[in-house]
């Protein structure tokens, strides 16, 4: 039986049959009752299947790629590590340094840290943090965890008032210290556990904000190393303390990620990681005020311009000067003539894209 009569301009039933059908906007395959001669669904099912086979195959690539990154950090570490045997200016036995080290590919960072240095990356609060989705631990070691990523605060600028201009200016962001990488002191999980395991001592540390320490000996009378992992120090090579790296890995958001510090410890010792955002985003994202008026502040953006609505920008230079300046006057404070290495970098996210 014909539905719309011999004569009439119906569709047979005969012409019918079930068949696959691509639904765009829902984004999946679904079954009905198609014409025959039409073959533009089968086409666009082809299509979505091959394009998800490809996505697939693109994603295994890409773990690849990072482990393949990963390992090429590790190696690096430890050859540099044993290079130092051949450097007849450098004493390796006896002293050594820690290493943080940050390459940027395809929006991605990979993180390599070695000892007690540190990567913070100041990403603005308006989009919560996904420290255990994005920041990723690629390593052999199954000891080294990243605990740290998970905790972040959020941190308000803290900028001058004085300007004076009618012209309103946006207010600065409001911002998340995330940790990109871990200290790896040598009671932190995983790293004590393998001091002792080769026959190393740990001492707790003596008092709040020291830190534990690593010796040869139970009676704690030799070396004293207050890191786990470092590249030299060979004298306390042979009871765990290691210099292969534990690498990390952070999606970088362009919206929201705004700049990063590398520091060593001299910075961290007595500067938290969000203290260390708060001081650089106040000369970072000046707004026309102190540093409109004072020499930190000079109004020289090192080339790093923050965009529309700045009325000042005190550059990441000035911004990396007063923290390496707010370090030093903490360790004054607290030590009096002695510190530790000071060292920092900053920088602002935000130039890489342009």
């Amino acid at each position: 039986m014909n539905s719309g009569g011999s004569g009439g301009g119906g569709l047979s039933t005969s012409s019918l049959s079930k068949k696959t059908k691509f639904d765009k906007n829902l984004g999946c395959i679904s079954e009905e009752s198609v014409d025959k001669d039409d073959d533009d669904d089968e086409s666009e099912r082809e299509h979505y299947l091959q394009h998800q086979q490809q996505t697939g195959d693109n994603d295994d690539e890409d773990e690849e790629e990072e482990k393949i990154i990963a390992q090429a950090m590790r190696e690096v570490f430890v050859q540099v590590d044993r290079g130092l045997l051949d450097e007849a200016e450098i004493e390796p036995m006896y002293s050594g340094t820690t290493a943080c080290v940050v390459l940027l590919r395809n929006n991605k960072l990979y993180i390599s840290n070695c000892g007690d240095s540190r990567a913070v990356l100041a990403r603005r609060s308006g989009k919560q943090p996904t420290s255990n989705a994005n920041n990723r631990n690629d390593n052999n070691d199954s000891s080294s965890s990243s605990t740290d990523n998970e905790t972040t605060n959020n941190i308000t600028s803290n900028m001058s008032k004085s300007n004076t201009n009618s012209t309103t200016t946006p207010p600065p962001p409001t911002l998340t210290a995330l940790s990109l990488s871990t200290d790896q002191n040598p009671d932190s999980p995983g790293e004590k556990e393998r001091i002792l395991h080769c026959g190393g001592y740990v001492s707790p540390p003596p008092e709040p904000g020291l830190s534990a320490r690593v010796w040869l000996d139970a009676s704690h009378t030799q070396i004293g190393l207050a890191m786990a992992r470092s590249i030299g120090d060979h004298a306390v090579k042979g009871v765990g303390v290691i210099a292969e790296p534990v690498v990390t890995m952070h999606d970088l958001c362009e919206e929201e990620d705004e700049f990063m510090i590398l520091a060593t410890d001299g910075v961290w010792e007595f500067i938290s990681s969000e203290d260390a955002v708060e001081i650089v985003a106040r000369h970072l994202y000046n707004r026309g005020g102190d540093g409109g008026n004072n020499e930190e502040g000079d109004g020289n953006n090192d080339g790093c311009g923050i965009g529309a609505g700045a009325a000042t920008d005190g550059g990441a230079s000035i911004a990396c000067e007063a923290l390496i300046k707010a370090a030093s006057e903490k360790w004054h404070e607290h030590e009096g003539d002695y510190r530790d290495d000071i060292t920092a970098i900053v920088i602002r996210l935000k130039d890489l894209w342009t």
